[in-house]
C-alpha cells in the first residue's frame, strides 16, 4: 500500500536565503527530532519555493507533526531571528496551490 503524503505550506518571518542551505538546516533539525531510523519513514522533501519566505514541504502523514516541530527548532537564518508558520496542509499539491491563490 502506498504511503499517504501531506503537503504543508510554510511561511518564514524573515527571508529564508539560500534554498540549499535552508534545506540542509531543516533536514538536520528533523534528524535531531526523530532520529535516523524514523527520518526515512517521514520521506521529507521541499517541493517548491514560492518566494523568499514561503515554500511547500512534502512529508508522510505520520511525519507532519514532526516536521512542524523541527521547523520550530530553527530560530536563526543567516544570523537573523526567524520563526515559521504553517499556512495550510493538504493531501495533494493541487489543493495546496488553490489555497495559496485565495
Amino acid at each position: 500500500m502506498r504511503d499517504k503524503r501531506r503537503y504543508l505550506v510554510v511561511e518564514s518571518y524573515t527571508a529564508v536565503g539560500e534554498p540549499e542551505l535552508f534545506q540542509r538546516k531543516l533536514m538536520s533539525s528533523l534528524l535531531q527530532v526523530v532520529g535516523e531510523s524514523n527520518f526515512f519513514k517521514l520521506n521529507p522533501k521541499i517541493v517548491k519555493f514560492i518566494d523568499d519566505r514561503r515554500f511547500i514541504i512534502r512529508t508522510s502523514l505520520e511525519g507532519m507533526r514532526y516536521m512542524v516541530l523541527a521547523l520550530s527548532f530553527i530560530t536563526k537564518m543567516d544570523g537573523a531571528d526567524t520563526a515559521f508558520y504553517t499556512l495550510g496542509a493538504s493531501g495533494t499539491i493541487l489543493a495546496i496551490e488553490k489555497k495559496l491563490q485565495k
